[in-house]
């Protein structure tokens, strides 16, 4: 059996004591360590709102890209990613969106948003750290929706084309006639038929480049697999009747018929919901004067018009897709979002304001938006 020595004993004694002391430095880091991790969650929290509402300017009826951060969109995403960045507390206070919050634009329709804030360390003291810089970094972007839409309306139109026929005569030859891509060339407000009961040559038809059509198709498809007069009334009432959701590239059944009843019936619920609003000559939702100043000032903090239930979405397929007599579906080429001015009792038609870039994002962070051609993004 071996034995200690005094020496020995004194030794074990020191190295004991040491090993005591490097545990509580260890366990005294660790909790500064884990003190940062959670002041960075609140700077990567704030960093994504930021970024999520700035990008929301992007996605708007009047937005246009530019590289010029003066510029007057992109000085208003910038106010309002300083402004939702800055909303939520980071170590006990707000963040200040002068000196703690970075706005940038690295590429067009994205914008990048830093937050950060010197932390005081407590345990790290006695190696010299007394406090530490953290930071966090998020880009939000607005990308084209072609994948995973919900929430549209059982509607599909034609991209609008221009009829270049000598004399015009509103039916589409691929040949000579020039389809508008992309749907961003539309004017806002350009206003549509979305939804059409009649054959095109049919006496008093509106005169609109949304009238070519072919056989059979009146512009009212089957979503989802669901089919017939009582699913197809419940989408056009309501905003979002379940998950069903259209990719570009599907394809779609069409509806048999004009569906003259039920498309009657469901608009009027539709426009019942939102009653008060209209379009204005700015191109503008109006229902209240809070909402027009929300329409001119972007100000997140008043009610929003792109909530109202008269802002739709709905596939578009590309006429050069010819419907041949018979065929049962339709190919999506992509989506776009009308605001609903009413329904034509004379002809069975519904009338839409064309809204462009205007989307509905991922997240619930950031002010309210409309209907699908851009979705909001986090892409870092």
């Amino acid at each position: 059996m071996m034995r200690i020595v005094g020496n020995d004993k004194g030794q074990v004694l020191v190295f004991l004591a040491i090993s005591i002391l490097v545990l509580l430095a260890l366990a005294a880091l660790g909790i500064d360590v884990g003190y940062m991790y959670s002041v960075r969650h609140e700077l990567q929290r704030s960093a994504d709102a930021g970024a999520l509402a700035g990008g929301s300017r992007f996605i708007e009826p009047d937005a246009s890209w530019s590289p010029n951060p003066s510029d007057p969109v992109m000085a208003g995403a910038d106010a309002r990613a300083r402004d939702y960045a800055t909303r939520d507390l980071v170590v006990n206070s707000t963040l200040d969106p002068a000196t703690e919050v970075a706005v940038s634009f690295p590429s067009q329709d994205r914008i990048r948003v830093t937050t950060q804030r010197t932390v005081p360390l407590f345990f790290a003291r006695v190696l010299g750290l007394n406090n530490q810089l953290i930071s966090a970094t998020a880009v939000a972007e607005a990308a084209v929706a072609d994948s995973g839409v919900q929430c549209l309306k059982p509607w599909a139109i034609p991209l609008p084309w221009v009829d270049l026929e000598d004399p015009p005569n509103r039916l589409f030859n691929p040949e000579i006639n020039e389809v508008i891509t992309p749907l961003e060339n539309i004017q806002t407000g350009y206003e549509m038929i979305i939804k059409i009961a009649e054959p095109f040559n049919k006496n008093g038809q509106i005169d609109l480049p949304s009238l070519q059509q072919e056989a059979g198709h009146f512009f009212a498809i089957g979503l989802c697999g669901d089919t017939g007069a009582a699913d197809y009334k419940d989408r056009i009432v309501n905003k979002c009747k379940d998950d069903c959701s259209v990719s570009k590239d599907e394809y779609i059944p069409l509806e048999p018929g004009n569906m003259v009843g039920p498309t009657k019936q469901g608009v009027d619920e539709l426009i019942a919901n939102d009653s008060q609003a209209k379009w204005n000559p700015d191109q503008a939702v109006t229902s209240d004067p809070d909402r027009v100043a929300e329409w001119v000032t972007g100000s997140s903090s008043s009610p929003d018009w792109r909530s109202s239930d008269r802002l739709i979405r709905i596939p578009v397929y590309d006429p050069n897709d010819v419907l041949a007599h018979g065929r049962t579906d339709m190919k999506v080429a992509g989506f776009a979002g009308f605001w609903v001015e009413g329904y034509n009792s004379k002809q069975g038609t519904v009338i839409g304001h064309y809204v462009p870039a205007t989307a509905l994002g991922s997240s619930n962070q950031g002010p309210s938006t409309g209907p699908v051609l851009k979705v909001l993004r986090l892409v870092e």
